[in-house]
């Protein structure tokens, strides 16, 4: 069982183990979340993810401000919650329930209750309420939001 659960179609809100609303206080922390949970299988440069947040920084600001966030999302979550070796970044599986996730897992399996499911999944645009002026960040969430769209339109 999932430690936290993480809704990011809609708004974002994070919830504790406890069910309570954690505030991560900073939007681009939000940000680093929402993106890391999204491609949960995946695992990251940290160069990638400097420039999808802060690509207008310059390296040295930009690997700074990334450094610092990992310190805190581990902070908020536990220290077991990210992996990170080297130069490579991605969330421990099984930490974070997010909505993303079971939205899609819930499409590919298409029985009918999982369908029926799908509809009550689907409470909004993703990350309706965060938006970061940084050029690779805005074209991933365009990419996602008109993804996670059309596959929603599409439910039978």
């Amino acid at each position: 069982m999932s430690k936290y659960t993480l809704s990011l179609l809609g708004c974002f809100e994070l919830s504790g183990p406890d069910g309570r609303p954690i505030d991560l206080t900073r939007k681009k922390l939000a940000a680093l979340l929402a993106f890391l949970a999204c491609t949960a299988s995946q695992t990251h440069g940290r160069d990638k993810l400097m420039t999808l947040l802060w690509g207008s920084h310059f390296d040295a600001q930009a690997r700074q401000n990334l450094r610092q966030a990992l310190f805190r999302l581990r902070r908020v979550l536990g220290e077991d919650a990210l992996i990170s070796s080297g130069e490579s970044v991605s969330l421990q599986p099984g930490v974070i329930a997010c909505d993303v996730p079971r939205f899609e897992a819930l499409l590919a399996e298409g029985s009918r209750d999982s369908l029926n499911e799908v509809v009550g999944c689907y409470k909004g645009r993703l990350l309706a309420d965060i938006e970061i002026p940084e050029e690779a960040w805005t074209k991933w969430l365009t990419a996602e939001r008109q993804r996670l769209e059309g596959l929603a339109l599409d439910v039978p």
